[in-house]
């Protein structure tokens, strides 16, 4: 992870992470944040998690439980002006996932489950349908 974080922010740190894995990436997520300015929002953070990292770069957390909403209704019209700011920071290429740098079919499809079942995927998984 250092050397990811090294040649993607000159080890300085990204200023956004959004975790929707939670687990070992939300911890990963709290030593890969930028330093007094970086922010952590995760939609899984449940858990237990040492908040210390994320502590000792002076930077900051918010779960986000986006399925409360929809669930009580409460809040609904706000969630729907999140998602239509997320949707045009998406439409207009603001938004960079992590992908791994590997790309399986569906006939190495349990390798790919291995891969982020040991925690060697370094970010999203890709499996081609075609």
């Amino acid at each position: 992870m250092d050397e990811y974080v090294t040649k993607h922010t000159g080890g300085e740190g990204f200023d956004v992470i959004f975790d929707t894995v939670g687990g070992s990436v939300l911890d990963a997520s709290f030593e890969a944040v930028r330093t007094y300015t970086g922010h952590v929002v995760s939609a899984l953070g449940w858990g237990t998690h040492s908040i210390a990292p994320l502590s000792f770069r002076g930077a900051t957390y918010s779960g986000v439980f986006t399925l409360l909403p929809l669930l009580t209704g409460r809040g609904r019209e706000h969630h729907g002006e999140i998602m239509r700011e997320a949707a045009a920071l998406a439409d207009a290429g603001a938004l960079k996932p992590q992908l791994d740098h590997r790309h399986f079919t569906l006939a190495d499809v349990a390798e790919a489950h291995a891969a982020v079942e040991s925690g060697t995927a370094q970010g999203k998984v890709v499996i081609d349908v075609d």
